[in-house]
């Protein structure tokens, strides 16, 4: 053979294994034996794509980025891995469904979906996929079941591989008593999860076999957020901070506040502790025509394109306070407890828990909130709109003003505080007080303690002076000429919840209490004053 060229070799195209070009050809053809070489190398190559496409299990292509959530899987107990359009996450997690079953004797995974019909056309086929050849061959015996069929999927929605490990298919249109009882190795959740309370539930399967290590215990999900994100998706982002991010070729301007021009998030770690959060990109999965992608997405508008190509949508980002990050969270037993002034604030609650704040601020205008109250259960959780309530607003509610002052004077001790805020309209309320009706700011002068109502600002303009605390340069390293002025006790949990979510998008929202108690606050402008009385420090004024 002198002459041969790609056409006359009939070659299956790839999108990983190189085809021999023009060029490679000649050069093999001009060596001693350089037919046979050829032919054995496109033999080889073909013998490697029939591997593949069957027994993807041993000779299926990883992409980086699956390494990558690797990783973030080995690091936390939880990671969301959001996606572009056929970016490949659902591939992902289904073979690391595979693997882990065969990896591990008598595992117990679980892999959820919306209904039993997406499940069985979108999980079932991807696991089956996924599974090593002797598992998809082997016959029902007193262990071993798989019966699997492109109709119906897996018979029963579950099957028991010949090492005992069973994997059992779950849709949120069940009742939730499905999930209640039992230990599970690995939850797959793709797509569709908007109730918490499945979530919670799912973390207690969990939680008993993280300490057998391998892999155990973990919690996947993978999520398109074509329509949005749900309330679960957003308690994993909200609050998110990028750790690395990646070129992105279709939008070269500032597409995400924290990410450099040009670039997409691509690993956060999350506001949830112990959580991760990761973006595959369209552009990472070999298998996927990016050009045509890139044609369709042409002209479209920037929101579309972060969501089909870059699995990213904004909605993710609307907090009212965009640069409260983990910085602003320090371990308690950093705040300071010496030349620093107290103050505190309350939002009264009605019929439901007051919400109370202490903050102390130092010489240099620096606001720590140290302490908060209740501190015993979640004030809020993530829902529609500015989340739900949790329990801290319900049970065990402190209603008599006689047993809040009380409790309040317990939990400060001997500290003592220079100026007390609460809201302006409640504060003015009339209640049911010891000789008839009166105000809260009355009813709490008669049990020793005197409040100030806060100024009467708008929302808008209280946040705007909480922003301000929060304010640096982002491009420059964290120095002090260069800080916020707002630090959070790590022990605040149901506020830095509330500065991480709450987005004003209802009036009164299950995350706005806290928010407004320390509104209160900020809008007095609270300073540092000196025991000698020569100067004081603030943060600005309003």
């Amino acid at each position: 053979m002198t002459k041969l060229s790609l056409k006359d070799l009939n070659i299956t195209p790839h999108p990983v294994i190189p085809a021999p070009d023009e060029e490679m050809i000649e050069a093999v053809l001009k060596q001693p034996n350089g037919e046979d070489l050829l032919a054995s190398y496109i033999m080889d190559r073909e013998l490697a794509i029939q591997q593949e496409k069957e027994d993807p299990f041993n000779h299926g292509y990883e992409p980086d980025n699956w390494a990558d959530a690797d990783k973030l899987l080995a690091d936390y107990d939880e990671v969301l891995i959001n996606g572009g359009n056929r970016a490949g996450k659902s591939e992902y997690a289904a073979k690391r469904v595979a693997q882990m079953a065969v990896r591990i004797p008598n595992a117990r995974i679980w892999c959820l979906h919306t209904t039993s019909m997406s499940s069985i056309q979108m999980q079932h086929p991807l696991v089956f996929k996924y599974l090593p050849m002797d598992w998809k061959k082997a016959k029902k015996g007193k262990i071993t079941s798989i019966l699997y069929s492109q109709k119906n999927g897996f018979g029963n929605n579950t099957f028991v591989g010949p090492n005992g490990s069973q994997v059992t298919f779950l849709n949120f249109a069940q009742e939730k008593r499905v999930i209640e009882g039992g230990e599970v190795d690995l939850v797959w959740i793709d797509e569709g999860f908007d109730e918490l309370d499945w979530i919670e539930t799912l973390r207690y399967r969990l939680i008993t076999r993280r300490g057998l290590g391998d892999g155990r215990g973990k919690l996947l999900m993978t999520f398109t957020p074509i329509t949005g994100f749900s309330p679960v998706c957003r308690e994993y982002l909200a609050g998110f901070e990028t750790i690395r991010s990646e070129i992105s070729e279709l939008l070269p301007g500032q597409n995400v506040k924290g990410c450099k021009i040009g670039q997409m998030p691509y690993i956060a770690s999350s506001g949830r502790n112990n959580s991760a959060v990761m973006w595959f990109h369209t552009k990472m999965n070999p298998y996927q025509d990016w050009h045509s992608m890139v044609k369709q997405l042409k002209g479209r508008p920037k929101q579309e394109i972060k969501i089909r190509a870059y699995g990213f949508a904004d909605d993710a980002t609307t907090t009212q306070f965009p640069q409260f990050k983990s910085h602003n969270i320090i371990p308690h037993d950093k705040i300071p407890t010496e030349k620093v002034s107290r103050y505190y604030s309350t939002d009264p609650g009605g019929q439901k828990n007051w919400f109370h704040l202490w903050c102390c601020v130092d010489e240099h205008g620096r606001y720590y909130i140290y302490r908060e109250w209740p501190d015993d259960a979640e004030w809020a959780v993530p829902g529609p709109g500015d989340g739900k309530k949790g329990l801290a607003q319900t049970q065990d509610v402190m209603l008599g003003i006689a047993d809040i002052v009380e409790h309040i004077k317990t939990l400060e001790g001997n500290e003592i505080i220079e100026e007390r805020y609460i809201d302006p309209r409640m504060g003015a309320t009339q209640a049911a007080g010891k000789l008839g009706g009166t105000s809260y700011i009355d009813l709490l002068a008669d049990e020793g303690m005197d409040v100030l109502p806060s100024a009467g600002l708008k929302i808008e303009q209280g946040v705007g002076i909480i922003n301000d605390w929060l304010a640096y340069d982002e491009d420059r390293p964290i120095t002090i000429d260069n800080e916020p002025k707002l630090y959070i006790s790590d022990r605040c949990e149901n506020l830095i919840y509330c500065m991480r979510t709450w987005a004003n998008k209802e009036k009164d929202g299950a995350t706005k209490d806290p928010i407004d108690t320390l509104r209160y606050m900020a809008v007095m402008n609270p300073m540092y004053i000196d025991p000698k009385g020569e100067k004081t420090h603030g943060g600005g004024s309003y």
